[in-house]
């Protein structure tokens, strides 16, 4: 029972349970392991402020996340995740087209 219990600690401490967790809360969780965290205040970006730059670069053009991260880029905002398995699991171009944006 003991070395269960230890095996199952394991697994949650590294993350290893987090798909099957997730599975049943829907791909609403897995997006917010994503977020833009400001570089000197250790903020998250505003709501306000990602749909500025989305607004901005969506006028007339189809979106991309190029434009988007390098918008929320200049103005001192870095792109973060909260699990580490996002990138490596789930949303793994979402990542690599971030990951510039560290």
């Amino acid at each position: 029972m003991k070395n269960l219990i230890i095996i199952l600690s394991l697994f949650f401490l590294s993350g290893c349970v987090d798909p099957f967790l997730l599975s049943y809360g829907g791909s609403h969780l897995i997006h917010k392991m994503a977020y833009w965290e400001h570089i000197d205040t250790k903020e998250k970006a505003p709501l306000k402020t990602e749909n500025d730059c989305f607004d901005k670069v969506t006028n007339n053009n189809p979106f991309s996340r190029d434009n988007y991260g390098q918008c929320l880029y200049e103005q001192g905002y870095r792109f973060r995740t909260s699990n580490l398995l996002y990138c490596f699991w789930y949303m793994k171009e979402e990542c690599k087209d971030y990951n510039k944006f560290r």
